[in-house]
């Protein structure tokens, strides 16, 4: 069942690959590309996030999972599928369109490919909820949310993500329709949860001024969750701006996955999936200005101790 999966994908390669060779070779420039700016971008951001200390407990734990994945996607599934690509064009050169010997490589590249992608998807999902947690609660939240209760949530997360994975891998078909559903519903959750999110931050930012004079420590806890809301916010517009349009392109995908214009447009969308994990460290860094002083001094050091 799995290896029909490969079969499938890779009979998409073929069909790319005889259409127009340089359409391959550039998914796997821009594969590499986006693999050395997502790995070393995500490596310090994981650095920075281990000394600061500014970032609530509660939420750093989901950060550092984001960036983790992020992370794994550039170092390991972007130089592999590269890799695998650049397979596929030496054999086609060569006139060999039999790629069935490259289905195990590309089997658990597909696999780490699809968990990883889970994995910072709903996990943007969680920190959405997270911070409607914290607006909604108020003080309760520090109570109900601790630092090992999200670590917990993630560990099953992740582990969700790897079975879930593997399911839908042996589905004898309709595959790529449980990816774009699970994607639908991602992003649905997310936009849902920061919809809601927006509406009481709103109806605290109206309050907050008569906060000030009665309730100095409320206003100052429900001003310190709008700040950490708005950094959230950010990364969910930016997971947003790379997944609906792999989305958008995956419908017309459905209806035919071998006709070429399709093809190429759901292939090329999704490269802006990937990178996702590339602009995250940016967004984190923007936002927060003890990560950025901290990433600043690391790229410093790096390069002072090269010379």
């Amino acid at each position: 069942m799995i290896f029909s999966f490969c079969n499938e994908k890779l009979e998409e390669l073929t069909v790319i690959v005889q259409f127009q060779t340089g359409i391959v070779f550039c998914f796997c420039v821009l594969h590499l590309l986006l693999s050395l700016v997502a790995t070393f971008g995500n490596a310090l951001v994981i650095h920075a996030m281990w000394k600061a200390s500014s970032i609530p407990a509660t939420i750093r734990p989901l950060f550092l999972s984001l960036a983790l994945s992020d992370l794994a996607i550039g170092s390991c599934v972007q130089p592999a599928f590269a890799a695998i690509l650049a397979m596929i064009l030496h054999m086609a050169a060569k006139g060999n369109f039999d790629f069935g010997r490259l289905c195990p490589s590309v089997t658990v590249s597909l696999f780490a490919t699809y968990s990883l992608l889970g994995v910072s998807l709903f996990t943007i999902a969680a920190i959405a909820l997270d911070r409607l947690l914290a607006v909604f609660l108020h003080l309760r939240y520090q109570q109900l949310v601790t630092e090992k209760r999200v670590v917990i949530g993630l560990v099953c997360l992740w582990l969700m993500s790897g079975l879930s994975t593997l399911g839908f891998m042996t589905i004898p078909s309709h595959n790529d329709s449980v990816a774009l559903v699970f994607q639908a519903a991602g992003l649905l959750v997310i936009t849902v949860a920061y919809f809601r999110l927006y509406k009481v931050v709103r109806y605290h930012q109206n309050q907050i001024q008569s906060q000030l004079q009665a309730h100095n420590d409320v206003a100052m806890e429900a001003a310190r969750a709008k700040k950490s809301s708005l950094n959230a916010f950010y990364v969910y517009i930016i997971a947003l701006a790379c997944y609906f349009p792999s989305l958008i392109a995956g419908i017309p995908f459905l209806h035919d996955h071998l006709h070429i214009p399709s093809l190429v447009a759901y292939y090329f969308c999704s490269i802006l999936v990937f990178l996702n994990s590339s602009i995250n460290p940016l967004v984190y860094c923007w936002r927060y200005r003890e990560i950025r002083f901290i990433v600043k001094s690391t790229v410093k050091k790096i390069f002072t101790a090269s010379h």
